[in-house]
């Protein structure tokens, strides 16, 4: 009885340790492709029913429904921006979701080099982003 308890035990660590690598590999896909402006990489990493939730000061607002919607909005940012990298510094993983603090480096029109920070978590289903939430 107790070899079958250890081995139930050890087949759920390995399973989580699983779940844990599988949102870990696709945060690294996100950040990939975003820093290659890769906006086909980005729509694929998603869920046909993703949602992105913006939380800033007072403010808690659905950014972006669905992928076609994500696709609009990625392609628009990158128009607006000519040099940008993100990088995740910190991430701790809960079953599903991964929350990380994310860094993004940017250029302005105008030449000047910018940053912003924030913390996101996403809620992976299917091994695909479900949810994204962005605390700015």
């Amino acid at each position: 009885m107790k070899k079958l308890l250890i081995a139930a035990l050890l087949l759920l660590a390995i399973e989580g340790f699983g779940q844990q690598n599988e949102a870990f590999t696709i945060l690294q896909k996100q950040v990939e492709a975003f820093n290659a402006k890769n906006i086909d990489g980005l729509v694929a990493n998603i869920t046909d029913d993703f949602k992105w939730y913006y939380i800033g000061p007072d403010t808690l607002l659905l950014e972006v429904s669905g992928k076609e919607n994500f696709r609009k909005s990625m392609e628009s940012y990158f128009n607006s921006i000519s040099k940008v990298k993100s990088e995740i510094a910190e991430f701790a993983i809960d079953n599903n979701r991964i929350s990380f603090k994310e860094v993004v480096r940017y250029e302005t029109s105008a030449g000047n080099a910018q940053s912003a920070s924030s913390m996101g978590i996403y809620e992976m289903k299917n091994g695909l982003i479900y949810r994204a939430w962005y605390f700015f």
